[in-house]
């Protein structure tokens, strides 16, 4: 294919998706990215690599992806938090991707203008959507990209007799696989691909390279396995499944069929799908069994004929395993059909082509890259994504607590309308999944949004209710803590005072010994221990809550409270030094939009004008 196909590919790519360049941070976007502070130098990149727990700053959610966190500490180094970085990256892997799809399509079909149309298909499909413009689905594309060129790589390595190529497939695989686990299935593909086009179906040949083809990937797999186990990530994520063994392959026999609509029918696309368990034996499990399995031994019986479609369509199959295989929390996402999506446009784009349905190509490019411009609109905000989810997904509890938390963000910036709103979401939630974890969060949740409307009592009620049912849910305990607070401010006795204010300490200081990396628990067990006048606590409790998070503008103002009333009480010599820090820090917190500090900055300037 020539250079300007390429040219194309990228320039739709860019024009598909500028419309998603301001879109906001998302779901776990805020524990793997924005909270993550293991970011925030490029010094820590070597240790992606050694310990999982780099992922997130939440120890619950390890993950061993450092190629990926790499590719966030570098978008940090180069622009911070400004969300566009982070697009741009994630639409330029998007188009590089999309070459690769072109550059296989015509490796496989031996048309540049199959290739072409798959390129371009594949850059528009609205299903490219979620790996886009959900920055912490950045580990479905960069593997996907390493997937790809190593089969492209292997397919131009043995089809054109260049041995020395083969090493640069083992690499691509290497990286595939510190970018996301799933690129494990890499070396079964290779061998279907083998058996179908290099050995052409005929197993004495099929074995007799079998070794010398493919024995280096297959060692590569299970170095990997052997890394990720002793690293602790493989025992960790085996040790707690989400569901047992028979529920998981009824409710993934559907999930099949479910994607197959999806990849052929992108419309009505959702970040989380209204889509619930199976069980076995069912008919709900049974008839996507029958109509796969009757799928598969028509392409079987149709291999020779059509080789290319069986290579793609078990290829899809292959990538998915994985996580067809593997109970996760979520039973269904979009962003798990990246690959087989790349499968599908070069199946049309070689079917297409060879009918010379040239225009067909054209309108159906034009078609999903409509819907995919459309789709991105969706994803602009967390209240545009969760409240789409729910209009489609109203039976998710998952969709409803995080639409309660889209409601609570615009209250907290200052829109007091949004507090009903929040509260019914979360009841919502909590309905929905009574027993569950995300009911209790949506339980939790509901207590801070009757906290900030000053219902105190309820808040406490709920938050105990939440505690009762888990007495190692850290965010009940920080914000049973928070209450402990409020309730000392409304005591006249100091005695009494000091004994809520201890209490409020240990509520956060359990939370903290449950989840190390809390800086919520952080900033509050400093305002207890200013309370209590001990103020050298006070500061050291401060400044962990701004390492973990440096642009919280309350722990921002709230050191500076804290070096004003030093600097009250400082002798002379001393007082401007902390009247000076006491500033700083306020103009910090007004600059983020927190209106009190204004307030500090502009006494604290009294105070420093009255020393001179």
């Amino acid at each position: 294919m020539s250079q300007n196909g390429y040219l194309l590919i990228l320039a739709l790519c860019g024009g598909v998706y500028f419309n998603s360049l301001h879109n906001s941070f998302h779901y776990d976007d805020i524990h793997s990215i924005f909270e993550n502070f293991h970011l925030r130098s490029l010094a820590n990149i070597p240790a992606f690599f050694s310990d999982p727990a780099f992922f997130s700053v939440d120890a619950e959610k390890v993950m061993y992806r450092p190629l990926l966190l790499a590719s966030y500490a570098l978008n940090f180094a180069l622009g911070g938090f400004a969300v566009e970085g982070y697009h741009l990256f994630n639409i330029l892997l998007h188009g590089i991707n999309a070459c690769l799809v072109a550059w296989l399509g015509t490796l496989l079909s031996g048309r540049p203008w199959a290739g072409l149309a798959a390129g371009l298909l594949f850059v528009a499909h609205p299903l490219g959507t979620e790996p886009v413009n959900y920055l912490s689905s950045r580990s479905d594309s960069l593997a996907g990209l390493f997937y790809l060129l190593g089969l492209g790589l292997f397919i131009r390595a043995e089809q054109g007799n260049e041995p020395r190529k083969r090493p640069w497939v083992r690499l691509a695989l290497v990286l595939g696989l510190l970018s996301k686990e799933t690129a494990i299935t890499l070396p079964a593909v290779l061998l279907l691909y083998d058996y179908l086009f290099l050995s052409r179906q005929q197993w004495g040949a099929f074995g007799r390279n079998l070794w010398r083809r493919h024995g280096s990937y297959w060692l590569i797999g299970a170095a990997y396995v052997l890394v990720i186990h002793l690293n602790g990530f493989l025992p960790r994520s085996l040790a707690s499944p989400a569901r047992e063994a028979g529920e998981q392959l009824a409710t993934q026999l559907k999930a099949v069929v479910y994607y197959g609509q999806l990849l052929l029918m992108p419309v009505h696309l959702n970040v989380e799908h209204q889509f619930f368990p199976g069980s076995l034996p069912a008919i709900q499990a049974l008839l996507p069994l029958l109509v796969i399995l009757s799928l598969l031994r028509l392409l079987w019986r149709c291999r020779r004929q059509q080789d290319g479609v069986f290579f793609l369509a078990l290829f899809a199959l292959l990538a998915l395993l994985p996580v067809l295989v593997m109970p996760l929390n979520v039973l269904v996402n979009e962003r798990r059909l990246y690959l087989p999506a790349a499968a599908l446009c070069m199946g049309l784009g070689w079917l297409l082509t060879a009918r010379r349905q040239r225009v067909g190509v054209g309108v159906l490019v034009a078609l999903c890259a409509a819907l995919s411009w459309q789709r991105n609109q969706a994803w602009a905000s967390e209240l545009s994504l969760w409240r789409d989810a729910v209009q489609k997904a109203p039976l998710m509890p998952r969709a409803q607590l995080y639409l309660g938390n889209a409601h609570k963000d615009l209250a907290q910036q200052g829109d007091q309308s949004q507090w009903q709103a929040a509260a019914s979401a979360y009841q919502q939630a909590a309905q929905l999944d009574p027993q569950g974890e995300l009911g209790l969060r949506a339980l939790n949740n509901q207590g801070s949004v009757y906290l900030a409307l000053g219902e105190l009592s309820v808040a406490e009620r709920l938050y105990r209710q939440a505690v009762e049912r888990n007495p190692r849910y850290e965010d009940a305990l920080v914000n049973l803590g928070t209450v402990c607070q409020m309730r000392a401010r409304e005591l006249a006795d100091p005695a009494r005072q000091q004994d809520r204010l201890r209490q409020a300490i240990s509520y956060y200081e359990r939370a903290l010994a449950i989840r190390p990396n809390h800086y919520e628990a952080y900033g509050n067990l400093g305002v207890a221990f200013q309370d209590l006048g001990e103020y050298e606590k006070a500061q050291g409790a401060y400044q962990q809550a701004l390492h973990l998070n440096p642009n919280d503008p309350k722990v921002l103002k709230n050191l500076g409270t804290l070096f004003s009333a030093l600097g009250k009480a400082a002798p002379v010599p001393e007082r401007r030094d902390y009247l000076l820090q006491a500033r700083e820090y306020f103009l910090r917190a007004a600059q983020l939009g927190y209106g009190e500090a204004r307030e500090g900055v502009a006494q604290v300037e009294r105070l420093l004008q009255e020393g001179r």
